[in-house]
C-alpha cells in the first residue's frame, strides 16, 4: 500500500521537476563558488551575500526564461501557465538561492586556505581596513638612524623619536612594498623629505636613513653668483627665470647697477641673482629702491629644470673619478642612478651611453635619490654633493 501511495505521489513529471531543480542547484553553487573564490582572491575580502545570490540566480532564471521562451510548455506538456509550472520556477529559485550561499561559503574557505589569508573576527572601521590589506605586522626600526646624503640632516629630536619605535604596516611578502610603505608613512607622519630603508635577510630592518626636505635656493645657485632680495619695481613682462637688469633710482639719472636673473617677486620686493663681485654696488638701506628691466637675452629652461629637481625625491651629486678607485674602468650603465654628464679633458658629454668606460679625472653629475647614490660614495675629498 506504501508503494502504491508513493508512486501516486511521485509520478513522473515530480522526479523530472526534481532532478531539473538539482540540476539548477549543481550549476548555481558551481557557478557562485567560482566567484566567491575570485573574489577573496583578489581583494582578500569575502564575497558579499547579495554578490554570490545574484550570480547564482542570474544563471538559472536566465536559463528558465530562455526555456520559456523557446517553447510553449516546460515539462510532460505542462503549459507555461499553470501552477505546476509556478511551483516548479519558484522551488528552482529557492533551492538555487540556497545552494549559492553554499558555493560562496566554500569558495571563500577554498580562497582563504590555497592563498593563505586569516580571516580576522574584529568588525569596525579599523579592522576592516586591516583586513582590506591582510594582516598587519610590526617593523621594528634600528637603534641608530643615519642621515641622508644631499639632504639636510634633521633634527636630533626626530632621531630620537625615531629610533627603535614600532611601527604597524600590511603585511606583504614584497620586500620593495614593505620599503615603499614604511618609508611613506615615516616621511608623511615625521615631515621627512627622504627616507631610505636597508632590509636584511631576516626581513628585519637594518638601515633607516632619512633627510629633511630641502628648502632655500642655494643649492640651486650657480658657483660665484649670490641671491638678494632688493626693493624694486619689476619689469611687467619679466617672470622668473628671466634675464634682467637693475637700475638705480637713487638720483635723477639712471645708471645700470647689475644683471642677473630674476628669480622670485612679491610685492615691491624681488629676488635676484647677480654676480658675488657686484655686491658692494647695491645700497643696503631702507631707503634704496630699483628699476627692474628685462634684457633681451632669451630666457632658458634651467630654472624651471632646478625646480622640478629640487621638488622631486631625486638630487645631483658631482663625483670625480679618482685613479684605481671603484669607479674607474667602470661603465657608466653599471652605476645606479642617472648619469647626466661626464666631463673628460673639458669635454662635455652629456647623457653617455651605457657602455662609455669612466677614467681617472672624468667629473660625473649623478642623479638619483639617497639611496641610489649611496654606493656612488666619493672617492675622496674632491666629490661633492649639490
Amino acid at each position: 500500500m506504501g508503494a502504491v501511495v508513493l508512486q501516486t505521489i511521485v509520478t513522473e513529471w515530480t522526479e523530472t521537476a526534481l532532478l531539473n531543480i538539482l540540476g539548477f542547484a549543481l550549476v548555481a553553487g558551481i557557478v557562485v563558488t567560482t566567484v566567491a573564490f575570485g573574489y577573496r582572491a583578489t581583494s582578500t575580502r569575502a564575497a558579499p551575500i547579495g554578490v554570490g545570490a545574484f550570480a547564482g540566480l542570474a544563471v538559472v532564471t536566465g536559463w528558465l526564461n530562455a526555456t520559456g521562451l523557446g517553447q510553449a510548455t516546460i515539462i510532460d506538456e505542462t503549459p507555461l501557465v499553470h501552477h505546476a509550472t509556478a511551483t516548479y520556477f519558484l522551488g528552482a529559485v529557492v533551492v538555487s538561492a540556497v545552494a549559492a550561499e553554499t558555493g560562496r561559503r566554500i569558495g571563500d574557505e577554498v580562497a582563504r586556505d590555497v592563498f593563505d589569508i586569516d580571516r580576522m573576527e574584529a568588525t569596525g572601521e579599523i579592522a576592516s581596513l586591516v583586513r582590506s590589506a591582510r594582516l598587519s605586522i610590526v617593523v621594528q626600526l634600528p637603534q641608530e638612524i643615519d642621515d641622508a646624503d644631499g639632504y639636510p640632516p634633521v633634527d636630533p629630536s626626530i632621531k630620537r623619536d625615531l629610533a627603535g619605535r614600532t611601527v604597524l604596516l600590511p603585511q606583504s611578502s614584497d620586500e620593495s612594498v614593505l620599503r615603499s610603505r614604511l618609508a611613506t608613512r615615516l616621511e608623511r607622519d615625521y615631515d621627512l623629505g627622504h627616507a631610505s630603508i636597508t632590509i636584511g635577510a631576516d626581513g628585519a630592518i637594518e638601515r633607516l636613513v632619512v633627510g629633511r626636505a630641502r628648502s632655500g635656493i642655494g643649492s640651486m645657485l650657480p658657483t660665484g653668483t649670490v641671491a638678494m632680495a632688493i626693493r624694486a619695481d619689476p619689469a611687467l613682462t619679466a617672470s622668473v627665470g628671466d634675464p634682467i637688469e637693475v637700475w638705480s633710482t637713487a638720483s635723477d639719472s639712471s645708471r645700470l647697477v647689475a644683471t642677473g636673473t630674476l628669480r622670485a617677486t612679491t610685492g615691491d620686493v624681488a629676488t635676484i641673482t647677480v654676480d658675488a663681485d657686484v655686491v658692494d654696488r647695491f645700497a643696503f638701506d631702507l631707503d634704496s629702491s630699483y628699476r627692474l628691466t628685462s634684457r633681451s637675452d632669451a630666457p632658458d629652461d634651467g630654472d624651471a629644470l632646478c625646480s622640478v629637481v629640487r621638488a622631486a625625491d631625486e638630487t645631483v651629486r658631482s663625483i670625480t673619478v679618482e685613479d684605481g678607485g671603484t669607479l674607474d674602468n667602470v661603465f657608466v650603465g653599471w652605476l645606479s642612478g642617472t648619469v647626466l654628464v661626464v666631463v673628460r679633458n673639458d669635454e662635455v658629454i652629456p647623457f653617455p651611453d651605457d657602455n662609455e668606460t669612466l677614467r681617472d679625472g672624468d667629473e660625473l653629475s649623478v642623479l638619483g635619490t639617497a639611496s641610489e647614490l649611496a654606493p656612488l660614495s666619493p672617492n675622496g675629498d674632491r666629490s661633492v654633493s649639490q
